[in-house]
């Protein structure tokens, strides 16, 4: 399902996320004050806006409750614009703020005037926030190469009550189950092929990234 996200501060941190959401083929608006960085990224996402986001009026025309989730990634020198466009985005109903930060100073800050979630990011991490917020059932994301990715997710309901075998996971996904965490926390690894998966198992898997997301989002 197409989803919308707001990327307010282009730097690299903003382009990664703007950039990995939009190649999942996402609608992203980004904002930013500098027409080099709007100019960098305007054939990469949907829709780039040069404008100050510290400005109410602006953000108000924006529409900012509709978006999926909003982005916070103003530059660790202006960390008073990043606090004072989170309270804006709170006060105006955004449905969820994820807010850069560069110490847990910050993050405590941030998180007090309204964002839900604050990252410390490298350039990579970029891309691993953009993933977890396009499918909210991946608990957690591991990449390891640039088409390998190790996830966590619930136990998808067309593998309920059927086991290894019978799946062919390796076959039909090219997917691997590394583990599985039972109902009673107890670990699983490796799973034996006539293990019978429960709706309450948690899975992590490795994979190529477009395997792994067909195997997400099967209904089989």
């Amino acid at each position: 399902m197409k989803k919308q996200f707001l990327v307010i501060g282009l730097g690299r941190f903003g382009t990664s996320v703007a950039h990995t959401l939009s190649e999942e083929g996402h609608s992203v608006v980004g904002i930013d004050t500098s027409e080099d960085r709007i100019q960098r990224v305007s054939e990469e996402i949907t829709d780039v806006i040069k404008c100050d986001a510290t400005d109410a009026d602006i953000l108000d025309t924006m529409g900012v409750s509709d978006y999926e989730a909003i982005i916070v990634c103003i530059g660790e020198k202006y960390i008073q614009n990043s606090i004072l466009v989170t309270l804006i985005l709170k006060e105006k109903g955004a449905k969820k703020i994820i807010a850069k930060a560069s110490t847990k100073t910050q993050g405590r800050v941030l998180s007090k005037v309204g964002a839900d979630t604050i990252v410390y990011p490298e350039k990579d991490m970029g891309e691993k926030v953009a993933r977890s917020l396009i499918s909210s059932n991946i608990l957690d994301f591991l990449e390891v190469s640039p088409d390998i990715s190790i996830i966590e997710i619930p136990a998808p309901d067309f593998l309920v009550g059927k086991n290894l075998i019978e799946l062919n996971l390796r076959h039909k996904y090219g997917v691997t189950i590394i583990s599985i965490k039972n109902g009673k926390n107890e670990i699983i690894a490796p799973p034996d092929v006539s293990y019978r998966f429960a709706k309450d198992d948690i899975l992590i898997l490795i994979g190529k990234n477009k395997q792994l997301k067909k195997l997400r989002f099967t209904e089989e």
